[in-house]
């Protein structure tokens, strides 16, 4: 089994999963089950695509599917922005967090087609 550890995307996804979980928290309650738990599930669901990627020779799909969960968690976190769930720091970081992971899976994903992976 490829190690994944070592990769910082994973360990910047990794720390995104933690930041959501000790957010959703302080959720209040008529949000907490809904929109956190999505949250708490797409944060954990891009682990695992992260780890499913490392350990295949054709990386390029799953990691589109990274990209779409990455869409989907922006979307919702703007939805919580929106909601007032999440203060303007928070919202902020959390966005900029994203987008760090963004660029790094963009950077992947190039590697992968220019490296022998279909398209």
């Amino acid at each position: 089994m490829a190690r994944y550890q070592h990769l910082p995307i994973f360990q910047a996804a990794y720390d995104l999963n933690i930041e959501i979980h000790h957010r959703v928290d302080s959720f209040p309650r008529v949000h907490r089950y809904a929109m956190g738990e999505r949250l708490k599930n797409l944060t954990m669901d891009f682990l695992d695509l992260m780890v499913q990627a490392n350990s295949k020779v054709d990386k390029f799909e799953i990691l589109e599917k990274s990209e779409f969960i990455l869409e989907k968690l922006k979307i919702y976190i703007r939805t919580c922005f929106d909601l007032k769930i999440l203060g303007c720091n928070v919202f902020e970081f959390l966005v900029r967090k994203i987008e760090g992971i963004c660029e790094q899976l963009n950077k992947w994903k190039k590697w992968s087609s220019e490296n022998g992976s279909p398209c």
